[in-house]
């Protein structure tokens, strides 16, 4: 399943569920209850999300400068980099 949610192009993989009930989001799944599909971009869509009652509010964020926590790329990468070199 991994192999393929990484290699396809896609934007979900539903595993043992129905597709109407998979992909348009279920209590058991944790996918949220959508109106329609985006195929992301791979379909020509802006997203790929289900699309739901969030995508239709108009957000407006109020932003001020805070003190930068830059995070440290070798906490971050350092295993890869160890692994595959920088």
């Amino acid at each position: 399943m991994l192999k393929l949610a990484t290699r396809a192009r896609v934007s979900r993989v539903m595993v043992r569920q129905t597709q109407p009930y998979g992909n348009s989001g279920n209590y058991d799944n944790g996918m949220p209850f959508g109106l329609t599909l985006g195929c992301g971009t791979w379909g020509g869509n802006i997203t790929n999300e289900n699309i739901h009652w969030k995508h239709f509010l108009n957000i407006t964020w109020v932003s001020k400068p805070i003190t930068p926590m830059v995070p440290d790329e070798n906490k971050i990468f350092g295993e890869h980099w160890k692994k595959y070199g920088k």
